[in-house]
C-alpha cells in the first residue's frame, strides 16, 4: 500500500461543436462591463491542482487506488469585438449598440472536488517503476465564472464577469502514466469529458461542449 501526494499543472479547454477560439464581449448598456457571448474557449488555459492518493500494488503487479483532491481548471477564448455602446453614432440613429473591433480574452475558471479511481498495472526496470492506470474522474464542480477583459481601437477596455456553473458533475475518462524513483514521481495524464457543459440550455441547435485536459505533474510518496 502506498500514500503519496501531488501537485499538478496542466492544460485545460472544451470541445464540441459550441467551444470556440474568438468570440466578443456583450456590454451592459453605455457601461464598459458585460458578459462573454461564448466563453466555452477552445483554446488552452493553464491549470493546477493538489491531491492525496491511496494505491495498493498487488503480489502480480496489477494496481488500483483513489485520488482525491482539488483542482482549478480554466479555458480560454480570444475577444476580437466589444458589442456595446458607440458615442460616435447620432444618438437620433435607430440604435447606438454596435460592434467595436478588440483585443482581449476571457478565461473560464473552474474550481472541482475531484475523485478519481484507477486499476493498473506497474513494470520495473532497475530502481525505476512505472504505473500505466485508467479510470474516471468524477468532478464536482464547486464554482465556475468567466472572467475577461478586451481593448477597443480607440483604447477604452471593457471587463466581462458572470456565473457559469450549468452542470454539478463532470465525469471524464481518464488514463495516466508516471515514473517513480523512490520516494519522487511524475506522471502525465489526459482526461476525455462525457459530460455537456450545456446541458439544459435553451437553443435549437443542440449545443455540445465536454472538457478536455492534459495534465503534468509531481507525486512524491509519503509512506
Amino acid at each position: 500500500m502506498e500514500l503519496g501526494c501531488s501537485l499538478n499543472s496542466g492544460l485545460f479547454s472544451y470541445s464540441g461543436q459550441s467551444s470556440v477560439g474568438t468570440s466578443f464581449i456583450n456590454v451592459y448598456g453605455n457601461s464598459k462591463t458585460g458578459y462573454t457571448n461564448n466563453p466555452y474557449g477552445s483554446k488552452n488555459g493553464l491549470s493546477y491542482g493538489l491531491s492525496l492518493n491511496l494505491k495498493r500494488i498487488t503480489k502480480i503487479k496489477f494496481l488500483y487506488g483513489l485520488d482525491i483532491g482539488l483542482e482549478s481548471l480554466r479555458s480560454k477564448v480570444i475577444i476580437n469585438e466589444v458589442f456595446g455602446y458607440n458615442p460616435t453614432v447620432p444618438i437620433t440613429s435607430a440604435s447606438q449598440q454596435t460592434f467595436l473591433s478588440a483585443t482581449g480574452q476571457t478565461f473560464l475558471n473552474n474550481n472541482f472536488l475531484n475523485f478519481n479511481p484507477f486499476i493498473g498495472y506497474r513494470l520495473y526496470f532497475k530502481n525505476v517503476s512505472f504505473d500505466l492506470s485508467g479510470g474516471f474522474d468524477y468532478g464536482h464542480v464547486l464554482s465556475s465564472k468567466e472572467n475577461g477583459s478586451a481593448i477597443s481601437t480607440d483604447g477604452v477596455k471593457y471587463t466581462s464577469s458572470m456565473d457559469r456553473k450549468n452542470i454539478t458533475t463532470d465525469i471524464r475518462r481518464r488514463i495516466q502514466f508516471s515514473a517513480k524513483y523512490k520516494r519522487f514521481g511524475l506522471y502525465v495524464g489526459y482526461s476525455y469529458g462525457l459530460m455537456n457543459y450545456l446541458s439544459g440550455m435553451m437553443s435549437d441547435s443542440n449545443p455540445e461542449c465536454f472538457a478536455r485536459i492534459m495534465r503534468f505533474g509531481f507525486n512524491y510518496q509519503i509512506k
